[in-house]
């Protein structure tokens, strides 16, 4: 239950002109709004205050005469799931209040609000000096409202399991595209390296005299070989490290910088075949670039918002530049920041874009998860928070603020 320091009654009765105006009440008496106005406890409470956690008991419902709460469920996994939220003349905790079971989820207040709190007594004690036909259309109101709240939980747990399932889709879609960028970016040193081979070949074939110039052109090739075998390892090992943590979510102590830039590095060939240019810029000094994380959560989203800006910012091969931007946030946090300037979003669309399943692109294959996907792992994984900043025709920017530490 909320810290009772946070909470401030109130003695004014709440008249039944406002209870009138939530649903729950819509069948009520006036004299039977008058009692409740005149008998609840009304109190205030201030913003980013919980009013009950998930687990307790209590047999109160709660009216919100004014503010809003959010609603968090933990799964199973210890993963805490946003459910939705009330606002102004709405009702929650009414299905523990009549089954006395333990509350389903944690309420906390997103504003400085003002709740009217109904217990079970009070309830029971109305509805027993009701008549038979103000009982049905009481319980009529809570059968609707339980049906409400049982179509709600099905469509959070439905969108919660088809979001994992694209998470792993993503993953793979990720793999392959670098396998394929690898594939393509290592084509380059091999092929110096080939030519390079012949050239020695050839001067080493003939049995004539090594001089000065042969030495030079055979030492100017095996420098070839060395520095392209350096470049395809490089590659090889920068692809290892982004793939293993796709797969194996691995809580580690990283050189963040490293992190982006090996990302990026893979990205880069898929990019560059749409004209798409990337320019990091790191603002981190050697001594800040620790990160205590998971390189695979913050790969998956530097990945899916650069393929946001291919699809989205620059598509039909149009071409453009994305700008990656690292620095610190905070003494316990960075910031990384992706921007283009491409068709930008909407006023619109904007509110919307990280709703699962919301896409303008359905038509060039979008799923409307890939933003999802990001929000969910920017929020869950790394206990972060992500922005959008954008406007039509001028591009857009998204904002991701992590901690340092990334806790458990």
């Amino acid at each position: 239950m909320f810290d009772t320091l946070s909470m401030v009654k109130k003695k004014l009765p709440v008249s039944p002109d406002v209870l009138r105006k939530f649903s729950f009440f819509a069948s009520f008496s006036a004299d039977q709004l008058e009692e409740i106005g005149e008998t609840a406890t009304q109190f205030s409470v201030k913003a980013n205050k919980v009013v009950f956690r998930q687990g307790e008991h209590s047999e109160t419902m709660y009216l919100i005469l004014k503010g809003a709460v959010k609603v968090e469920r933990e799964d199973l996994q210890n993963e805490i799931i946003s459910v939705g939220g009330f606002t102004q003349h709405q009702v929650f905790g009414e299905l523990a209040m009549l089954s006395k079971e333990a509350r389903q989820a944690t309420v906390t207040t997103l504003v400085d609000s003002e709740f009217l709190a109904i217990d079970r007594s009070m309830m029971l004690d109305i509805i027993s000096k009701s008549d038979p036909e103000e009982i049905m259309e009481i319980f009529s109101v809570l059968s609707n409202q339980m049906r409400e709240a049982n179509d709600r939980d099905f469509k959070d747990t439905l969108s919660r399991r088809t979001l994992s399932a694209q998470m792993e889709v993503e993953k793979q879609r990720a793999l392959t595209q670098m396998v394929a960028g690898v594939a393509h970016e290592i084509n380059t040193p091999l092929g110096i390296i080939n030519t390079a081979v012949s050239i020695m070949a050839r001067e080493l074939a003939s049995p004539l005299e090594i001089t000065v110039q042969r030495a030079a052109d055979i030492a100017e090739s095996l420098e070839l070989i060395r520095r392209n075998v350096e470049r395809a390892h490089a590659l090889v090992q920068d692809f290892k490290k982004v793939s293993v943590s796709q797969l194996v979510a691995e809580k580690e102590k990283l050189n963040i910088s490293d992190v982006v830039s090996e990302t990026i590095g893979l990205m880069i060939v898929s990019l560059k075949r749409n004209n798409i240019s990337v320019k990091f810029t790191d603002k981190l000094k050697p001594d800040q670039r620790s990160w205590i994380g998971y390189r695979g959560f913050l790969s998956q989203i530097l990945i899916n918002l650069l393929s946001n800006a291919e699809r989205y910012a620059y598509p039909n091969n149009m071409g453009g530049q994305v700008v990656v931007l690292l620095e610190v946030e905070d003494e316990d946090h960075f910031r990384l920041t992706v921007g283009d300037q491409g068709q930008g979003i909407s006023k619109e669309n904007a509110p919307r874009i990280f709703e699962p399943f919301f896409t303008t692109g359905r038509s060039i294959g979008g799923t409307g998860l890939g933003l999802s996907i990001v929000h969910n792992l920017v929020v869950n994984a790394l206990k972060g928070e992500i922005k959008l900043k954008s406007q039509e025709g001028k591009g857009a920017e998204f904002v991701v603020v992590f901690p340092k530490v990334v806790s458990e």
